[in-house]
């Protein structure tokens, strides 16, 4: 048997069994250990020969294991072979176990532990003897082995969630600060460094930096995975005009709002009274760049409907107290004034309040033409009514089926058309014209035929031509007021613009009706002679002021698109319109008619002209 040959010196070891080429540093020795030990060792620790023959079993069974790929087990017998036999030369085996489980710090500490049992190397220099050439032999490949590991990289594999992201590493110094940087990549990726300890930091745009703290280890692979934590997005919100903001039910502030908003799906509400609630969906993605919205909030039709509301509930009350009470309202006594008074106030004060609950979230422009229809609808039912049988209830009853009707086919008509705003304000007020020139007109009639009045006379011998009148001129304004709605030049009009025509037509009403009055009662000294003289003039006034604010109005216009035109041309852009401040307000904020609440709820209102408000 091989280990009974062994020799029994202090440093006594067998030759291999087989040939072994010692220029090869990862083979390991083939002959077990004869169970000496170095001489610290066998100076307290007594050999049996049952132990050393344990010892060299596992030797055996640690080389198999090795030989066979089992690297665990070759480490786990060649530990068990040296704590019963400590001896040099099971430490050189039990290195290269450690260098192929990729230990490689075990491995060096293992191979320093080889060289510092073996003799000085200048106790072996110039021997003969086979066990001091391989001891000297062993020195060497030990020595090469423990360069060859500390020249050995880490290997750190980086990735990061989201990927890209550019990652830097930094040496850490022994005081805790942080050395120059070592590598930079862009995951995922490999950095290879030295082994040592280090700082990782992961940055992308749009997300909070991450730091991390690693140690190296001599030929270790390493993984390292971070999820980056998005920083919340900038945002700026505008409103026009200014409201309140929801983000997610949560009040977030009032227009205009700058600040930060966490990443993700949100739902932003924007309110303010008197106007219709937007709900827009808001997705935040991450990034480093600011984002801007602006919001248009249009005017509910709250205020509209609740008008429409009270004065056709009015209608109806009295329409109710002529019907069922048989009353002849137009020939009550003054002491008699409550019973219309109180018959079309609880209904004013319902319809006002149903209507307004329907128009909460209604657009204004859909109030505006349900009212204006219903308006029309109203004017064509008593006219007709009035026309066919004034003696009786049937103008009321027609008054209001046909404003029903009216408000329907408006609401439809905004439904299936969807018109502009400018659209419906010319319709509206072409049909309150054409009224307006009825009811003077049948006020010049009432003048000539004293039973042609509607009020202040019984119902019998009543006169019908007023009616046929107001019908006629509603019927002609309803046709006029459709072909206007749709000429493009009066559908880009606001109705802010529209309303100073209406208030041009008003000051020429007035001023002609005025002059006419004081002219016809100065010439005849009769009052219905100067009413046949006035209502001609209201109407002369009355076109010639419509006329004239439609004039003016197209040319201020004009001038301020021209202008701003002129000077896009120019400079590329699109500057502020210069001119006179009315063209300059009419180019950039249309006059408007205000009436609404502030965000403090106060009411307000105004209207909005050259340059300021009023």
């Amino acid at each position: 048997m091989l280990w009974s040959t062994l020799p029994t010196g202090p440093w006594a070891w067998a030759q291999p069994a087989g040939s072994r080429a010692l220029g090869d540093s990862t083979a390991p020795l083939t002959s077990p250990p004869d169970g000496t030990q170095t001489a610290d060792a066998a100076a307290n620790t007594p050999l049996r020969v049952g132990t050393r023959a344990q010892a060299a079993q596992l030797f055996e069974q640690g080389l198999s294991a090795f030989q066979g790929g089992e690297f665990e087990r070759a480490r786990q017998k060649y530990e068990e072979s040296y704590a019963i036999a400590p001896h040099p030369y099971t430490l050189y085996n039990l290195a290269l176990t450690y260098e192929r489980l990729l230990e490689h710090e075990r491995a060096i500490a293992t191979f320093e532990r080889f060289l510092a049992q073996l003799p000085a190397a200048d106790e072996a220099a110039g021997s003969e003897r086979p066990a001091d050439r391989l001891q000297a032999g062993l020195r060497v490949l030990a020595e090469r082995a423990i360069n060859r590991l500390r020249s050995q990289p880490a290997r750190v594999s980086l990735s990061a969630v989201p990927d890209p992201v550019t990652a830097t590493v930094a040496p850490l110094r022994p005081d805790g600060s942080v050395g120059p940087v070592r590598g930079r990549i862009v995951t995922p990726g490999i950095l290879t460094i030295p082994a040592g300890a280090y700082r990782l930091q992961l940055q992308r745009e749009g997300y909070a930096s991450e730091e991390v703290d690693f140690d190296a280890h001599i030929g270790q692979a390493l993984f390292i995975s971070r999820q980056l934590r998005p920083l919340p997005r900038q945002l700026t919100i505008t409103a026009e005009p200014r409201a309140r903001l929801y983000l997610d039910d949560r009040f977030l502030g009032e227009t205009p709002f700058a600040g930060p908003i966490a990443l993700g799906n949100h739902r932003l509400r924007v309110e303010r009274r008197l106007y219709l609630t937007q709900l827009r969906p808001l997705e935040l993605s991450p990034g480093v760049a600011p984002l801007r919205f602006h919001v248009g909030l249009e005017r509910s039709g709250l205020v509209d409907m609740a008008i429409g509301g009270m004065v056709a509930g009015a209608g109806l009350g009295l329409m109710v107290l002529r019907l069922f009470l048989g009353e002849e309202i137009e020939t009550l006594a003054r002491q008699e004034f409550y019973k219309p008074l109180a018959a079309a106030a609880l209904p004013a004060a319902l319809g006002a309040s149903v209507a307004g609950l329907a128009g909460w979230q209604m657009p204004a422009r859909e109030a505006q033409l349900l009212i204006g229809s219903a308006g029309w609808g109203t004017i064509i039912g008593f006219g007709l009514g009035l026309g066919a049988q004034p003696q009786g209830p049937l103008p009321h009853v027609l008054a209001v089926g046909f404003g029903v009707v009216g408000g329907t086919l408006g609401a439809a008509a905004y439904r299936f058309v969807q018109p502009t705003s400018g659209a419906i304000a010319m319709f509206n007020t072409t049909v309150l014209w054409s009224s307006i020139a009825g009811a003077l007109g049948w006020a010049y009639v009432i003048s000539e035929k004293p039973e042609t009045a509607f009020y202040g006379h019984p119902s019998t011998g009543r006169s019908g031509d007023g009616g046929w009148i107001l019908l006629s001129t509603a019927l002609a304004g309803v046709g006029v007021g459709l072909a206007t709605s749709r000429l493009p030049g009066l559908q880009d009009l606001t109705r802010g613009q529209v309303a100073l025509i209406d208030l041009g037509g008003l000051a020429g009403g007035v001023l002609g009706g005025a002059l006419g009055i004081g002219i016809g009662y100065g010439l005849t000294g009769d009052f219905n002679d100067a009413v046949r003289i006035a209502v001609p003039a209201t109407l002369g006034g009355i076109g010639a002021g419509l006329i004239s604010a439609s004039i003016g109005l197209h040319v201020l216009r004009k001038r301020s698109l021209g202008l701003g035109a002129t000077q896009r041309a120019v400079s590329g852009t699109s500057p502020a319109p210069r001119g006179s401040g009315l063209s300059r307000y009419l180019h950039t904020r249309p006059p408007t008619l205000r009436f609404d609440r502030d965000l403090a709820g106060g009411f307000a209102l105004g209207l909005d002209l050259v340059g300021g408000r009023f």
